[in-house]
């Protein structure tokens, strides 16, 4: 992860999908000689007996009961492994909170760890406190947890350089404050860590460096808290339009990209004046009011994050594919992929498209109907060279085929 795998801006890095890192611990039985005798007893114990610890009702100190409790959730009895993975959700914090900061195995943290609700605060604290626990736990931790408790994770500097991904997954964390990542992908990148898998890291780093404001929290989070308020704001007064406009005027007919529909609405926030590391994140975590205007941001960089995000819908894909107000990148990279043109109205936008290369367009070209292909053999809003490949290949089908 800390290795750079590409040169920024690179096709293979253009290419490649950003997602949120995922990672598990290989979690197995403890060895027996590793549980207290206490502990070893009850695993042996008739199954009611087993099922009452699940419940914190055995004669347990806590940390026994915790490591109890991991243990039966390998059970043979399928009662007593149901009930000890749910066991973390039931057990108070008055149980498990004060064990969770004992130098526990990492793999009973883990366990804990990713089967509390994030707003069991008080444990989940002991165990971000805890230097047993694994880098993995702080990684799923990161992706799951609230502002409060992500701080802690930030000021774990020594775990971040180590482990990289976690970074990552707080970048992809909507509840993550924009100083802190700026924060932390600069303490990164001052210790020669990249991290590929944020969208334009390279590009984005410069933005922060530049930006004296960018570590400031009273300024940097405000301000990107404030965009993410007008977005949703301004996403709630589209889809109101939308719906009056779908009964006035009826659904959009088939083939139909929205760019129309677009260029109508008005900006309520201005794109222009956010900062390269801003518009970046907010292409890649923020609603679809912010993908469809920085999907046609002039910079690429920009552009790639709103397509890759994780977020993005299919009928999003779909407008874009057709959209001829969005950078060549953004048309390549929906044509190389597979789950987006098995999509049919999706491979005819491309093909339609004057931004799509013609190699991919003519690739596409077998897959469409026959009333489409008449279609463009006979447009002059494509190439010459496509139209006449349309035409042929009408030719060499029988007349009933498509």
């Amino acid at each position: 992860m800390n290795e750079t795998e590409s040169e920024p801006g690179s096709a293979s890095e253009l290419e490649a999908g950003f997602q949120p890192p995922t990672a598990e611990l290989n979690l197995l039985p403890l060895p027996a000689d590793l549980l207290p005798p206490p502990v070893r007893k009850l695993l042996a114990a008739p199954t009611p007996v087993k099922l009452m610890a699940t419940k914190g009702m055995a004669a347990l100190k806590p940390a026994e009961l915790l490591l109890t409790v991991y243990q039966l959730s390998f059970d043979p009895d399928e009662a007593v492994k149901a009930a000890a993975f749910a066991a973390p959700v039931g057990l108070p914090d008055q149980v498990v909170a004060l064990p969770l900061g004992e130098p526990l195995p990492r793999e009973v943290l883990h366990f804990f760890a990713t089967r509390l609700l994030p707003t069991r605060t008080q444990a989940i604290e002991k165990i971000l406190y805890n230097r047993e626990a694994a880098d993995e736990t702080f990684l799923v931790l990161a992706g799951r947890l609230r502002e409060r408790e992500l701080e802690i994770i930030f000021d774990n500097e020594q775990r971040i350089l180590r482990y990289p991904a976690i970074l990552q997954a707080l970048y992809f964390n909507p509840h993550a404050r924009m100083s802190s990542i700026n924060r932390a992908i600069e303490l990164c990148a001052r210790n020669n860590v990249r991290i590929a898998g944020i969208p334009a890291y390279d590009e984005v780093v410069k933005s922060i460096r530049e930006d004296p404001a960018a570590l400031d929290p009273e300024i940097a989070d405000q301000a990107f808290a404030s965009v993410l308020e007008a977005a949703a704001k301004a996403a709630s007064a589209a889809d109101a339009a939308a719906e009056g406009e779908a009964a006035a005027d009826g659904p959009l007919p088939a083939g139909a990209t929205g760019d129309e529909k677009d260029e109508r609405e008005s900006t309520v926030i201005d794109f222009t004046k956010l900062k390269l590391y801003e518009k970046i994140r907010l292409a890649t975590l923020g609603n679809e009011y912010c993908r469809q205007h920085l999907i046609r941001d002039p910079n690429r960089m920009v552009a790639m994050a709103a397509i890759r995000s994780p977020k993005i819908t299919d009928s999003e894909i779909v407008r874009t594919a057709g959209h001829r107000g969005v950078c060549e990148d953004v048309i390549r990279y929906i044509a190389n992929q597979r789950e987006f043109v098995k999509m049919y109205q999706v491979k005819f936008n491309l093909v339609t498209n004057p931004k799509c290369p013609l190699a991919l367009s003519l690739r596409m070209l077998p897959h469409l109907r026959a009333e489409d292909l008449k279609t463009l053999a006979r447009s002059k809003n494509v190439p010459s060279a496509l139209s006449n490949a349309a035409r042929k290949l009408m030719q060499t089908r029988s007349p009933g085929g498509g």
